[in-house]
């Protein structure tokens, strides 16, 4: 090791940070594996794949050559914008789950090999690195630092991994943090002996860009209050309910039990394969309890037949024909008017997320 003296925090203590609440919520673990794994750079790529890595049972310690874990989160936002009593919580968590740090630690190309001897897997998240800094860590590098493997963030030398900025410039923590996770998958593959395939990617699509007049559907059922600015260190209760209510809600009201999503992954569905003009976005949100996206609707029939069992006096039926058929309420009339006593009901079985609960 080269540099300043390292300065090891025992396992469970959170170098620098405040003290967690006495029965802080923390994730289940699995039972130890016996693996140890090195993480070097204790910002948000490390962070997280300490996190995530204590969860699958492997022993972290978390190497940084500054002298209190957070990487640019702590270093280079600013605390107005991140207060600082925020970040040490969520690293004493970290600390809590059971990793160990070191730091003013500074890790070149021999140490980082040493690492690699000792440790059963090593994980990268340096921040912004030079193609010149990366070939003196020992690693294949491009134009814009470390060289990986794009689905399974390995590196040239085996069981080393690296993301965030160490690989790209992004100047994005969500980014950051998202590939900490994503070599937490990959690393624990690798710890476990079989085929390191990468993080799974389950089935997506996105909108894309939004058609004329789109826009304002989104927006019809948010809040007209302005934009809020904390008043203080980070928002007050009242400031945050009342950012949230902004919300454009453009995200999947279904995202984890949408039957269309599980299946497409399950059978391999690639949303390019066959191209067709989108629908125009349409949202209705007249209900008090659901809101309904015809866009989002496969014509399943369920919310139909719900609705007939139970009486309604209007209910739901197919309009349409071909391939123009949509879902509606008979005589034009409101979703309101359609769904007086089932709409939840019509909700929680729809399996797409057409029909969705405002309040999920």
């Amino acid at each position: 090791m080269c540099g300043r003296s390292a300065r090891t925090v025992r396992r469970g203590e959170g170098p620098g940070t405040q003290p967690v609440p006495p029965t802080p919520i923390l994730p289940e673990c699995r039972p130890s594996s016996g693996k140890r794994v090195a993480i070097v750079g204790a910002g948000p790529t490390g962070l997280a794949a300490a996190y995530y890595l204590l969860q699958k049972g492997h022993a972290c310690t978390v190497f940084d050559a500054r002298d209190v874990p957070g990487g640019a989160l702590r270093y280079a936002v600013e605390a107005s914008q991140l207060p600082r009593d925020v970040l040490d919580a969520e690293i004493a968590v970290i600390a809590r789950l059971g990793a160990a740090f070191e730091m003013n630690a500074k890790v070149d190309g021999p140490r980082l090999k040493q690492l690699a001897g000792e440790f059963d897997a090593v994980v990268l998240g340096i921040g912004e690195c030079t193609p010149e800094a990366a070939e003196q860590l020992g690693l294949a590098a491009t134009d814009k630092g470390v060289r990986i493997d794009a689905k399974t963030f390995a590196t040239s030398i085996a069981g080393v991994f690296a993301g965030g900025e160490a690989v790209r410039r992004s100047r994005q923590a969500v980014r950051a943090v998202a590939d900490g996770r994503g070599i937490a998958e990959s690393a624990d593959q690798y710890l476990a002996g079989g085929e390191v395939t990468g993080p799974h990617r389950p089935f997506t699509v996105h909108v894309g860009k939004l058609k004329d007049g789109e826009i304002d559907a989104f927006m019809a059922g948010i809040s007209d209050d302005g934009r809020v600015e904390p008043a203080g260190d980070g928002f007050a209760d009242e400031e945050a309910r009342t950012e949230c209510a902004r919300c454009l809600h453009c995200d999947c009201r279904k995202p984890v039990a949408c039957k269309l999503r599980l299946y497409a992954d399950e059978y391999g569905a690639r949303a390019g394969r066959f191209r067709a003009d989108r629908r125009t976005f349409a949202q209705h949100a007249q209900h008090h309890d659901v809101i309904y996206e015809p866009g989002k609707c496969i014509d399943c029939g369920i919310c139909i037949k719900i609705a007939a069992a139970a009486g309604e006096q209007l209910g739901l039926t197919f309009i349409g024909r071909g391939f123009s058929v949509r879902v509606g309420v008979p005589f034009n009339e409101s979703l309101a008017a359609g769904l007086r006593t089932v709409a939840r009901q019509c909700a929680d079985a729809c399996p797409t997320g057409a029909l969705a609960l405002k309040d999920a």
